[in-house]
């Protein structure tokens, strides 16, 4: 294994059991370092991952303000993305908003009725960032 002989190479001068132990954390350390980074850039969306999703998401985030009533735009916009997208659902957790969401991409859009049905605002309500096609799909369905 490399990293370890690394480590040697670097700290000749330490001997006895305090050089062993810094070697053989320094040796973890980068063990570990390397572990995370190669998982990190292994999935399609790890920049999404690690510069968007939020574990304790609370808040919901407007993406856009669409011309258009929200439930006519969340079936236009569930109906196109059901063909190409596995994995969707669509619920109506409370008057006024519809929810779609990848269980696969792990996304949620919500759809809310705005200025007494005239306008409807996108909110990113949990998960990953949509991809552009999500959300070039979803304004395509408000034009």
């Amino acid at each position: 294994m490399a990293f370890p002989r690394l480590v040697i190479e670097v700290l000749p001068h330490m001997s006895g059991t305090a050089g062993g132990r810094i070697k053989s954390m320094n040796a973890r350390s980068i063990l570990l370092l390397t572990t995370l980074t190669t998982l990190a850039s292994s999935s399609p969306g790890s920049a999404q991952f690690f510069l968007f999703q939020n574990p304790f998401f609370q808040n919901p985030v407007t993406l856009d303000n669409l011309d258009g009533n929200y439930r006519t735009i969340a079936a236009c916009a569930y109906e196109h993305l059901v063909r190409t997208k596995t994995g969707l659902s669509r619920t109506e957790p409370r008057p006024g908003v519809i929810r779609i969401a990848s269980a696969g991409e792990r996304w949620e859009l919500s759809f809310v009725n705005d200025e007494g049905g005239r306008q409807t605002r996108l909110d990113w309500t949990a998960g990953d960032y949509p991809s552009e096609f999500v959300l070039g799909t979803v304004r395509a369905c408000a034009a």
